[in-house]
């Protein structure tokens, strides 16, 4: 597998979109501080350009180590086979026999227990691969989105402090109570989403490694008929 195939465009995009959200939300935030003085303007020319254009992936794989520390407290979907009793039996059938583990041993499915599911799967399905990466970076692109949504709270807040410090009280608390609903509300939907895909991921790579095995008898046993 090259390594075309390991990162794709979306991945890139994962990182890249959350970055330029979050940064341009950390300039928007620092022209409300007295620290603006000291802030170069943002130019159009193509080294400022460059710059912030790798400044705000940097930012992007910043933003994904906290986004995925936080979502690490979230049960994750590769913990458990998110298909229904009869399937899961197959699938932990199919687990048992590819790996060569007794019907004696008990087991207890776990991230291990994907990891090594997927692996089967790139190895014998590489045609599938596409689909999988596709939910497992949408999934990545939202968490990533998360700090980025927090940094846009605090500039609405600060927003909403400015406003109530210049005597629009009224506007001001508006502004903040309508950050803090906003950020809850695109929050949610954005861990929700991040979920969905993990848990679309899980069932392709699970189902694929039901239908992989299955394959491999096949061939296996048309093999031992031509010979």
């Amino acid at each position: 597998m090259d390594i075309g195939n390991r990162f794709s465009l979306e991945d890139f995009l994962a990182y890249f979109f959350p970055g330029v959200t979050g940064a341009l939300g950390i300039y928007v935030l620092i022209q409300m501080t007295p620290m603006q003085s000291s802030l170069p303007s943002l130019t159009a020319d193509f080294s400022s350009g460059f710059i912030f254009f790798v400044l705000s992936y940097i930012a992007g794989i910043l933003f994904s180590s906290f986004a995925e520390l936080a979502f690490s407290k979230i049960k994750s979907h590769k913990d458990e086979i998110p298909l229904n009793n009869k399937v899961k039996e197959i699938i932990t059938k199919t687990f048992r026999e590819t790996f060569k583990i007794s019907k004696d041993t008990t087991i207890n499915w776990s991230k291990d227990h994907f990891y090594l599911c997927r692996s089967v799967v790139y190895e014998r399905m590489p045609s599938i691969l596409s689909l999988i990466q596709r939910q497992s970076s949408l999934r990545q692109l939202r968490i990533n989105l998360l700090p980025a949504l927090f940094i846009w709270l605090l500039v609405g807040i600060g927003w909403g402090v400015q406003s109530i410090d210049q005597n629009a009280i009224v506007p001001g608390k508006i502004i903040i109570v309508m950050s803090v609903l906003i950020y809850i509300i695109f929050s949610a939907i954005t861990i929700n989403r991040a979920r969905s895909n993990e848990q679309r991921e899980v069932r392709e790579v699970l189902t694929a490694f039901g239908a992989s095995y299955k394959k491999n008898q096949e061939n296996d046993k048309t093999k031992n008929h031509k010979g």
